[in-house]
């Protein structure tokens, strides 16, 4: 193999990799990137069995196709590190070599042929959709999921097709994100869950602009985004039925700026204790009073002007729940549905069948 490649370029492409590639793998082959030249350009391999990359890089010159293995890390150091506009590869028996303006590099390779296959994805069904949707889609529900592992179908984002569009949700079970964004293709029999390696790799590679298609199968998706291909294992297991806990008589609602009541919990959280991880929110006519009280440091009062013409109400939550929700909004002003202490409030931005965030109240 023998080829001469833009240097930001490859630079990129092992940026991406670099998520996949786990340096205490038991596999060490899989620790290595494989490249394929030919005369459509230089692909970039990578995977650990559970997530692949595959991605074609076109400025490139090939001068003899072939393929090698290098190893992911000491690669991506070193394209970060030079600064020459082109990278020059070559291959003789195990070693690879790579030449950089003037800077020569000198890298052990193994047999490329040892480097696993990537799982082939036998697509039950296509969706395609704007690679922005997808992101800001999971930027929306996805801080919702399971940190704990062992939660298995709570530790990834829920993806169900629609005829005309494509549902997200995310939960741990005290909160939950639901967006809806535009997409085309059909409805699959089996759920579909992304774990988070796997959506954040797919949002990583995604161009402002791009078009996307999602591959559906029973264990896997295949992601094409404009020449690069994202392959991710679902997570396992039976993701709850978040529409029967999703509370229907929500008989209040106040409206309230969404940098306001994001400075308010802000404020009122540095008052909060360790053991007591809760902001009381007092509810009257015009106004919300945040409380918030830590006894070894004191307490905060903080009052924010709202929209609300109900009864006064009391409620607890953790601040922390609230403001990850919040930083899903884009619009000024939030929504909030609320019933009493015992039900949770679903905050929105006047389209709840775009995005809604569930939160559901801690006592205080």
């Amino acid at each position: 193999m023998h080829v001469i490649c833009a240097r930001d370029q490859l630079a990129e492409a092992m940026g991406q990799v670099s998520s996949i590639v786990n340096q205490r793998s038991t596999n060490p082959i899989t620790q290595n990137v494989l490249l394929i030249a030919d005369k459509n350009g230089l692909e970039v391999r990578a995977t650990d069995l559970e997530l692949s990359l595959k991605r074609t890089l076109s400025e490139v010159e090939t001068k003899k196709p072939g393929k090698c293995l290098v190893a992911a890390s000491l690669a991506g150091n070193l394209l970060r590190d030079i600064r020459a506009e082109t990278v020059e590869l070559s291959v003789d028996g195990s070693t690879v070599s790579m030449k950089a303006g003037r800077d020569r590099f000198e890298l052990t390779s193994a047999d490329p042929e040892e480097f696993p296959k990537l799982p082939e994805v036998g697509s039950d069904a296509d969706l395609k959709l704007k690679g922005a949707d997808f992101a800001n889609a999971i930027r929306k529900v996805g801080r919702s999921i399971a940190q704990e592992k062992g939660r298995y179908a709570l530790n990834g984002v829920l993806l169900e097709p629609r005829k005309n569009g494509l549902e997200f949700c995310g939960t741990d079970g005290r909160r939950l994100g639901y967006c809806k964004v535009s997409a085309k293709g059909k409805e699959v029999g089996y759920q579909v869950i992304l774990p988070r390696r796997g959506y954040d790799l797919i949002s990583k590679v995604i161009g402002n602009d791009a078009d996307m298609v999602l591959k559906l199968s029973e264990n896997r998706v295949l992601a094409v985004v404009d020449g690069t291909e994202v392959g991710v294992q679902l997570v396992e297991g039976q993701f709850p039925d978040y529409r029967s806990v999703i509370p229907g008589d929500l008989d209040k609602q106040l409206t309230i700026s969404t940098e306001d009541f994001r400075l308010a919990l802000n404020k009122a959280r540095h008052l909060t204790s360790v053991e007591s991880q809760a902001v009381r929110l007092e509810i009257s006519k015009g106004e919300l009073t945040l409380r918030s009280r830590s006894p070894a440091q004191g307490q905060a009062e903080v009052k924010v002007e709202i929209e609300y013409d109900g009864q006064d109400t009391v409620l607890g939550f953790d601040p922390q729940y609230i403001l990850q929700g919040l930083d899903g909004f884009d619009s000024d002003k939030v929504t909030v549905e609320f019933k009493d202490k015992d039900t949770g409030a679903v905050m929105h931005s006047g389209e709840k069948e775009k995005f809604y965030y569930l939160v559901m109240p801690i006592d205080i």
